[in-house]
């Protein structure tokens, strides 16, 4: 990893944000304001069940191009009709989850540490794969919006990793070279992908270890913030 570098990009789901406890906390939300008396075990198992159906349909409703709301009302109907679980009125809920999920901010563990410390040494941007309407509130929920010169979001501009595309875009609101800069990210066909192919170094946020993953060789892996900071010093 070579150093100095011009410029740190972060990805934010997966990275920054703890994208799974921002989706209990945002389910958590919704069931108190729609099922107020719901008994908390059976609230525990609603969220336990979102959270084992959910990737499956996400992974399908992206292929077939569904909306957003399409998906989330399909996942929550799929839970409710397991037995015991149907709990939610009959309406379709997905509008108000999105509203709540982009006031939810639950970080990674050393986030807003390691961009206190960054942001006094580099020049910080985010490229991140969401929604326009949700991405820069949960920022500006978590405090972090500050920190960065340029928030680059690929429901704004319409291109996702790992199309190099959106990275550069990034880099030019920065005039920074892609060789002076770095990303951070947690994804190997999105955040990786798109880094080697827009020029950048990239460094793995891998909480869980890089066990079993096959990667080359100059990518940098990180478990933690705190070893991110050590390496840049």
């Amino acid at each position: 990893m070579p150093q100095p570098y011009a410029a740190i990009f972060f990805d934010m789901d997966g990275t920054l944000f703890d994208l799974v406890a921002c989706e209990r906390e945002t389910l958590r939300r919704l069931l108190a304001e729609e099922t107020p008396a719901l008994p908390p075990a059976i609230g525990e198992a609603f969220l336990t069940a979102y959270a084992a159906i959910s990737p499956s349909h996400w992974a399908a409703g992206l292929a077939g191009d569904a909306s957003r709301e399409e998906i989330v009302n399909g996942i929550l109907d799929a839970v409710c009709a397991q037995p015991e679980l149907n709990v939610f009125p009959q309406t379709r809920l997905a509008e108000r989850y999105w509203r709540l999920f982009a006031d939810v901010a639950v970080l990674e563990a050393g986030a807003q540490e390691i961009l206190a410390l960054l942001s006094s040494r580099y020049r910080l941007g985010v490229i991140s794969n969401g929604y326009a309407d949700t991405q820069r509130p949960r920022l500006a929920a978590a405090g972090l919006t500050d920190y960065f010169e340029t928030i680059a979001v690929s429901g704004e501009l319409g291109w996702a990793k790992p199309d190099a595309r959106i990275l550069a875009y990034a880099l030019a609101a920065l005039d920074v070279p892609p060789a002076a800069s770095l990303y951070v990210g947690d994804s190997l066909s999105h955040d990786l992908a798109g880094a080697l192919a827009a020029g950048l170094d990239f460094c793995l946020y891998r909480p869980g270890g890089s066990d079993g993953l096959t990667l080359p060789a100059e990518v940098t892996v990180v478990t933690a913030f705190s070893q991110l900071a050590a390496i840049l010093g």
